[in-house]
């Protein structure tokens, strides 16, 4: 029978997740691999290691458009926590592997290692919706799910910092991430190697399972799992196994990361990450594809230093076609090449420099909220200023930025 699988919608399945799982309409050929907990991934049979490279699933960690994410656990004898990520059917994201490698054999500044994911393993797996590649990695907690109020400027600072050099580094070995928000941001877990397996799985969050069950026996196919799971609160568990150490940031994703001067594969930088030249390609030029290179990286670093500090987004709550004349609000200046559009507007915003000091007038209470004091804030007002400029020749490098005197105080 020709599953049908592919045309299926959520009113298709007697259950729902409600959102807090991936799509179950996903789960076709070229879509996600069906996975259950228990399952061992390795690379073939036929591969020499494979014993060796076996990873069973604990738990899921995340999810997102083109993969899901995984707790696992090596089956040798150090049982060795690992994340393990799935990618969709899709041959051309493959690229992810090479730029971490990459990024892995550039060494940092006194040998300290980059505050960039560690590619553990990478291979390839053949299931009923494909062949998809997976990546073994170090396990990281969510910074999104640890920026609670309780965080003070020098956690939060230490976490910015952390991010500056790992795109330092990114752009030292001539990588682009090319979409660099807090979504693609973790916290190393080093204490979790110190744990015995069994508290962990007893301490971390019971497994919230969906049966993936269609209306239609004609739709149970091969390409669905058994059910969806919901990630789990790594970082309640975070928080326990690390009390009250400095975060050591590190960045992931590189699905959209590229060589310095190369097109990406595809366009996919989340509208809080996008920089004004980016959103100026899409929206005003209709250009499917931008470039994206190391300046554009630094707009997202100060965009997610902003988060970090506030909690807030930058610019909450617009899309990306209504981002340009905010932009042009906050940064007060209009590059040669953003003329004809802003005089093509209705209503163009204001630009001016005290107008922009209005703006980040406006901002200063939620940046002064979690700053030590008023001079503190003032320093970060001034460093967001420097990199948050609609021209991308005139941002500062992310090597500049670790040199900022708001940086002082970071643990190094």
């Amino acid at each position: 029978m020709a599953p049908t699988s592919s045309i299926l919608t959520p009113d298709d399945f007697h259950f729902s997740s409600m959102e807090t799982t991936e799509d179950i309409t996903r789960y076709v050929p070229g879509g996600y691999h069906p996975v259950v907990i228990g399952d061992i991934l390795s690379p073939s049979p036929g591969h020499s290691e494979s014993r060796s490279r076996q990873y069973r699933i604990m738990h899921k960690l995340g999810f997102g458009s083109y993969a899901t994410a995984w707790l696992a656990q090596k089956t040798d004898s150090s049982k060795a926590f690992v994340a393990v990520k799935i990618t969709t059917a899709d041959p051309g994201l493959t690229r992810e592997a090479a730029m971490l490698e990459a990024a892995s054999k550039t060494q940092t500044d006194g040998g300290k290692p980059p505050h960039v994911i560690t590619l553990l393993d990478h291979f390839t797996l053949q299931g009923p919706n494909g062949t998809h590649s997976v990546l073994v990695t170090d396990v990281v907690a969510p910074i999104l799910s640890l920026l609670s109020p309780k965080r003070l400027l020098l956690w939060r600072r230490a976490a910015a910092y952390g991010l500056a050099q790992a795109v330092a580094h990114l752009h030292n070995a001539a990588i682009v991430h090319g979409d660099l928000h807090l979504g693609n941001v973790g916290l190393a877990m080093p204490q979790l190697a110190d744990q015995d397996p069994d508290d962990v799985m007893q301490d971390l969050s019971p497994h919230e399972l969906t049966v993936v069950l269609p209306t239609s026996a004609a739709n149970q196919t091969p390409s669905l799992p058994a059910y969806v799971v919901a990630p789990c609160a790594l970082a309640t568990y975070y928080d326990r196994i690390t009390c009250s150490e400095l975060p050591q940031t590190k960045v992931f994703d590189f699905g959209s990361a590229h060589e310095a001067g190369t097109l990406p594969l595809s366009f996919q930088c989340a509208v809080e990450a996008c920089a004004p030249e980016l959103v100026f390609a899409r929206v005003v030029e209709n250009t499917a594809n931008p470039h994206i290179e190391a300046p554009a990286d630094v707009w997202a670093l100060g965009a997610a230093i902003y988060e970090i500090v506030t909690g807030s987004t930058l610019f909450r709550g617009i899309g990306l076609t209504g981002l340009l004349p905010q932009m042009v609000a906050m940064a007060g200046s209009l590059p040669p090449g953003y003329r004809n559009w802003h005089a093509s507007l209705s209503n163009p915003p204001e630009v001016s420099p005290s107008g922009a000091d209005a703006w980040w007038v406006s901002r200063r209470e939620a940046l002064r909220i979690n700053c030590a004091d008023d001079a503190a804030a003032d320093a970060l007002i001034t460093l967001l200023r420097k990199v948050l400029v609609l021209d991308p020749m005139a941002r500062p490098t992310a090597a500049e930025v670790l040199q900022d005197p708001w940086f002082q105080q970071a643990i190094r």
